[in-house]
């Protein structure tokens, strides 16, 4: 139940990006797509695979064949406090999950909406708009033992957003996730992640445990530590809460806290998730 994306400030040369907040002119591609799956989803009736939302990390899971999962985010907010200039960025961030096979998933993600508000020497500055699409594909890797399961993500990240929520150039990510179930209820679990953006690298390391609070109610906590060509490092820490409203449908809340005075302030959101098998 962990999400792949961590927003983060980070330094690309003298250019301040904002990393993930994708584009509104391909509104129309998402509709087209939600509207194509429905029309193609199998009536077979399964166990709700887990979702992406909330968290650092991704699930080790994929989606049946002809299911679709809708994880929106309600909004996710980061706040950064740098030298006197502060950020606060707000992120509809919505994310389409379709099963290919019984191992493999599309993913499109897109930040249908942004809403970044800047203050520095008194002044304030508020820009609106949507960033990069995002394509992925995930793929369900064999375990030598049914206690332990990993997954790996592909990404490719567009150049079609509308600043300052756009990127210079395509980024391109390779992540894998994995998940070592101590029982029944509790499991650690590992995010390691690299992006390429032109000719610089960046990587993101991630454990996190979770644990069970009620049937229907799942916590976790996580650290997460960034680092690369460009940027400054990013430690934090923080956890979740995701709660089954349904058979199909998830609500979560998280935040992390920055742990250094480099690091990203707050990272925090509410969110929805539904399964359509």
């Amino acid at each position: 139940m962990m999400a792949t994306w961590l927003f983060h400030f980070a330094e690309h040369g003298n250019k301040r990006l904002l990393y993930k907040v994708p584009r509104m002119k391909f509104a129309w591609l998402l509709t087209l797509f939600v509207a194509t799956t429905f029309a193609h989803a199998g009536l077979a009736q399964a166990d709700t695979p887990a979702f992406d939302r909330p968290g650092i990390a991704f699930s080790t899971q994929t989606l049946p064949a002809g299911s679709m999962a809708w994880e929106q985010g309600l909004p996710d907010v980061v706040h950064n406090d740098d030298q006197g200039t502060q950020f606060t960025l707000y992120s509809a961030d919505t994310r389409i999950r379709v099963g290919l096979t019984s191992y493999l998933e599309l993913q499109i993600a897109n930040a249908l909406y942004n809403r970044l508000r800047t203050r520095t020497a008194g002044e304030t500055t508020t820009d609106h708009g949507a960033g990069d699409l995002s394509l992925a594909l995930k793929l369900a890797m064999p375990s030598p033992t049914q206690s332990i399961s990993w997954a790996l993500l592909g990404n490719i990240a567009l150049t079609s957003g509308k600043e300052p929520f756009t990127n210079d150039t395509q980024q391109y990510s390779l992540a894998a996730s994995a998940s070592m179930h101590l029982d029944d209820t509790h499991a650690v679990g590992l995010y390691v992640g690299a992006t390429r953006a032109g000719k610089d690298n960046t990587y993101t390391l991630s454990p996190n445990f979770s644990f069970p609070l009620s049937a229907s109610l799942g916590g976790y906590v996580e650290a997460g530590y960034t680092f690369g060509d460009h940027i400054d490092k990013n430690e934090v820490a923080g956890g979740g809460l995701a709660w089954m409203a349904s058979d199909r449908l998830q609500l979560d809340v998280y935040a992390l806290h920055g742990l250094t005075a480099r690091s990203t302030d707050v990272q925090a959101g509410f969110g929805v998730s539904m399964y359509f098998p």
